[in-house]
Parts: C-alpha cells; sequence; structure tokens
C-alpha cells in the first residue's frame, strides 16, 4: 500500500531499454522483466483487465508483488480507426504520457496526496514516422473504491465517507492538483487510516499556479453526478455530505460557498434532466441480469 513514508517515496532514475525510455522508481529499475517490456507486456501469465483498440490494461505477478500495466497506442479509439487527425498529431508531438503520469504521481506522494506507487513510466516510437506507444506501470492497491464501500455501507458509515473524500478532494485542489477523472469508482479509501488514494491518474494535472476554480468544480460535478446514479434517483442527500465537506474546508466566505454550491448543482441537474434516468437504468440492467 502506497505512503508517504521515504521507504515507498518514488526516487524517479533514468530508464532506458529496447527502445523504451523514460522514468523508473529507483527500487525496481533492476526488475528483470524491464529489460524486455514487449516480451514482458505479451506474457502468457499476465491477466487482461481491459483490452481496447488504443489501450491494454494488464496484471503481471512478480516477485515483489503485483504490478499492474497501461499499455497506450493512442488517445483513444477514434485515432487508431483514423477518425481523429488532430488527436492523432496531438499523440505524435506533444511529451510522454506515460513519463507525465508517472511524475505527477510522483508529486501527489511527495505532496501527501496518495495514489498507487508509480513505477515505471515510459515512450517508445513506433513506425517510420516515429508514432509513440505509451506505458504507465504502478503498484497494485488493495483496498474498496469508494462505490463499494457506498454500496455496502448506510447512515453514517457512508455520510463519513463522504465527508472524507470532500475534504481530501480539496487538500488536493489547494495544492494545485486537478484530477482528470474523479468518480467514486475511480478512488479507494483506507477505512483504518482514512487515507483517500486517487485512481485513474492519466489526466490528472499538477498546475504551477492555482488553476481557473472550473477544472476544480468540474471534479465536483463529476462525483455528485455518479452519486445521483448510484443512488438511481434524484436525491442530493449524499451529493449534499460530499459537496458541503469540501466547502468547509475552503477559505472562502459564506457567501462564495453558497454560490460554488449553486453552481454545481446546478451542473448535475441540467445533466441529470438530460441523460440521468437512461443512464441509471443502464448501470442497473447488468446487476438485474446478474
Amino acid at each position: 500500500m502506497t505512503s508517504t513514508d521515504r521507504s515507498t517515496m518514488p526516487t524517479p532514475a533514468p530508464f532506458h531499454a529496447h527502445g523504451w525510455y523514460g522514468w523508473v522508481h529507483a527500487d525496481w529499475q533492476d526488475l528483470p522483466a524491464f529489460q524486455d517490456i514487449d516480451a514482458w507486456l505479451q506474457e502468457h501469465s499476465a491477466k487482461i483487465i481491459l483490452d481496447m483498440p488504443c489501450r491494454t490494461i494488464t496484471r503481471h505477478q512478480t516477485d515483489r508483488g503485483a504490478l499492474y500495466a497501461k499499455y497506450m497506442r493512442a488517445k483513444n479509439d477514434g485515432v487508431i480507426k483514423n477518425r481523429e487527425m488532430l488527436s492523432h498529431l496531438r499523440w505524435t508531438v506533444l511529451p510522454s504520457r506515460g513519463q507525465r503520469i508517472f511524475l505527477t504521481c510522483s508529486a501527489m506522494l511527495r505532496k501527501g496526496h496518495f495514489c498507487p506507487l508509480p513505477v515505471l513510466g515510459a515512450r517508445c516510437r513506433r513506425g517510420p514516422w516515429g508514432y509513440p506507444h505509451e506505458l504507465f506501470v504502478s503498484a497494485e492497491l488493495v483496498q474498496p473504491t469508494v462505490e463499494e464501500l457506498l454500496q455496502t455501507l448506510a447512515g453514517p458509515a457512508r455520510e463519513d465517507i463522504l465527508t472524507r473524500c470532500g475534504a481530501e478532494l480539496q487538500r488536493f485542489h489547494a495544492d494545485h492538483f486537478v484530477h482528470g477523472d474523479f468518480l467514486p469508482r475511480n478512488a479507494c479509501l483506507d477505512t483504518a487510516t482514512h487515507r483517500l488514494f486517487y485512481l485513474d491518474n492519466d489526466r490528472t494535472r499538477l498546475w504551477p499556479c492555482p488553476p481557473p476554480f472550473l477544472c476544480q468544480r468540474r471534479n465536483l460535478a463529476q462525483f455528485c453526478y455518479n452519486l445521483l446514479l448510484q443512488a438511481g434517483c434524484y436525491d442530493l442527500a449524499m451529493p449534499n455530505a460530499f459537496l458541503n465537506a469540501y466547502l468547509l474546508a475552503t477559505p472562502w466566505t459564506e457567501k462564495r460557498r453558497e454560490t460554488e454550491y449553486q453552481r454545481v448543482v446546478t451542473q448535475i441537474t441540467t445533466r441529470w434532466q438530460r441523460f440521468g434516468e437512461k443512464e441509471a437504468a443502464r448501470l442497473k440492467r447488468p446487476a438485474k441480469q446478474a
């Protein structure tokens, strides 16, 4: 499990092997599997978690524990299918995504924000035009997601979880981090230590200065809307517990808090009116079939 102890804090070391280059956790750089990344990614013992045209996620067991490898061939499926030329060009010319995820996660841990331990972030140029493939590897994190906890708990216990999420997200934002997709399933909570772990940090960004609050507001709206989907109806009880904890943790005036509360509620209400009932019904359907 990741922590801010010096023994688990990632120490980036330059990485270069078989065309892959980037950063590796210094304690993992001598792992034999990393000497031939392409062979390691295709080993028969690897468990496929997700397989899409643009990316594949696999789980690999090593003598130091399980690792999750996210192998990214493009920004999205549309690029692979030649439907999005602008995204293709951006993917080709922008800096390495694998390296950026590694460095962002390392910065999160240094600031006391938790995530799965980053192990490797690298890029490999493919083809005659140097089209890049990206890789990010992290250590396995065995903790229940916030979504799972909310499904199994009720009453004060559920409110405590949402309060913790709100307060921790505000601290995250105060350090100029903005998560790319902050959803209940993309966060884990250690109920013993009350540590919140941020998952799926592909688009998480560390700003050099306070970002415009519309970026942070998007995290609030994402999380609250998905709480409505989890409830299966337009019930603001769970969003209110989360939002109130976030707002109380800010240094804002009461007027600013009320304004931001109304903005977030307006966003999630508008989206619910357009898509909510259909999306909630679609989420319930697999559960009934099971």
